[in-house]
């Protein structure tokens, strides 16, 4: 070391006693500059032996530092996502069956009823009266038939023909009573099962008729998610499928799963339907928009790697920068390893080919070196 040393400081020392300024012939100032080149193509030598030594000698040299990441085997799923709306089955307007003049409200807004409870009622005073009328009729008409009819079959009194007659006249009085009861029962609205009045749209003293709907009842037990979902996911979501819905309006998601699959594409959109659960609806309200995530793909035993590790050459090939290690060292040799990539999500993505279970990749720093490279990791 202390001997390349003083050579180099000899040539130095040669070179500074050169003359500031030459002066001579042509073939002396050649001469010169020959000599001069030839000085330094011996001190270019010189330097390269002494780095070369310094290096050989120079424990503390400094590697590119690296973190790394050991690929092992892992869940992994992918997920697509669509949007959805709450829909409920038991979620109607009620019309009236008949026309008039709205006579009683028995409910409020928000009001829970149950299975055939009185909702509100049309006037039908009119047809009230007339069934008074009526069913006095009627049991006149009874009085008489029975009377008839014990006469013609027990005593054989009187004519058949006036057996029949009043016979006639009394299921005739009885069926008009009961068509009349039935016209006044279509002035009531029942409610067809339990739920909610969610709103109310009739009001007392105004007309009403089947063309207008004069409530809405609710009941949010059987609600449930429907969406459209690409046909190019036809093969992919089937009944069970799970599912997360995510109703950002309330800032909770739920887990869930597939229902039901549409058997038919839309035109209009190329997709299909599908009915999502809801195992909680509390709070859901039906035509609430919601986000649903759909998983399309598991592998229990998946390689996987950060999606920012993947590099791709000018060809496009997928490569990832793994380490081997240097032998008798503390240092990693960079590898450029071409590997095959699957579905990415939530910024991981898997590896089909390329790695094994085991193998340590590059993680930070992996744009910044090259194949052949050593490292130390740290």
């Amino acid at each position: 070391m202390k001997k390349a040393a003083f050579i180099l400081g000899s040539i130095v020392l040669a070179s500074c006693g050169a003359p500031n300024e030459s002066v001579g012939t042509l073939e002396e100032l050649q001469a010169q500059k020959d000599s001069l080149v030839a000085a330094r193509a011996t001190l270019d030598a010189t330097i390269a032996s002494v780095e070369a030594q310094l290096t050989a000698l120079d424990t503390n040299e400094n590697y590119d530092r690296v973190t790394s990441i050991e690929v092992q085997p892992t869940n992994f799923e992918h997920y697509f996502d669509v949007f959805g709306l709450v829909e409920a089955d038991k979620s109607i307007n009620l019309f009236p069956t008949a026309s008039g003049k709205v006579s009683k409200i028995y409910v409020k807004n928000g009001q829970r009823v149950s299975k055939g409870q009185l909702l509100m009622v049309l006037e039908s005073g009119i047809l009230e009266s007339s069934l008074k009328e009526l069913e006095n009729g009627l049991e006149l008409a009874k009085t008489v038939f029975e009377k008839q009819e014990k006469l013609w079959i027990n005593e054989q009194i009187g004519s058949e023909i006036q057996y029949l007659q009043t016979k006639n006249n009394y299921d005739g009085l009885v069926q008009k009573v009961t068509t009349l009861k039935e016209q006044i029962a279509l002035s009531e609205i029942r409610a067809p099962f339990a739920g909610a009045i969610d709103n109310i749209f009739a009001k007392e003293g105004e007309l009403a008729g089947p063309q207008f709907p004069s409530m809405r009842l609710v009941n949010t037990s059987g609600v449930y998610v429907k969406a459209d979902v690409p046909e190019s996911y036809s093969n992919r979501v089937r009944v069970g499928t799970p599912a997360n819905v995510v109703f950002t309006s309330m800032d909770y998601a739920i887990e869930a799963q597939v229902l039901q699959v549409g058997q038919f594409i839309q035109e209009g959109n190329r997709t299909f339907s599908i009915n999502v659960s809801l195992p909680v609806s509390e709070g859901v309200k039906p035509n609430q928009m919601v986000h649903v995530a759909l998983q399309d793909y598991k592998n229990e035993e998946a390689l996987t790697v950060p999606a920012s590790l993947v590099q791709q050459d000018v060809a496009g090939n997928d490569f990832i920068y793994t380490l081997k290690v240097v032998s008798g060292t503390t240092q990693y040799e960079v590898v450029k390893t071409w590997v095959n990539t699957g579905l990415t999500f939530k910024g991981m993505t898997e590896i089909l080919t390329g790695l094994e279970a085991g193998t340590v990749v590059v993680d930070k720093g992996s744009r910044s070196v090259r194949s052949g490279q050593n490292v130390v990791i740290g």
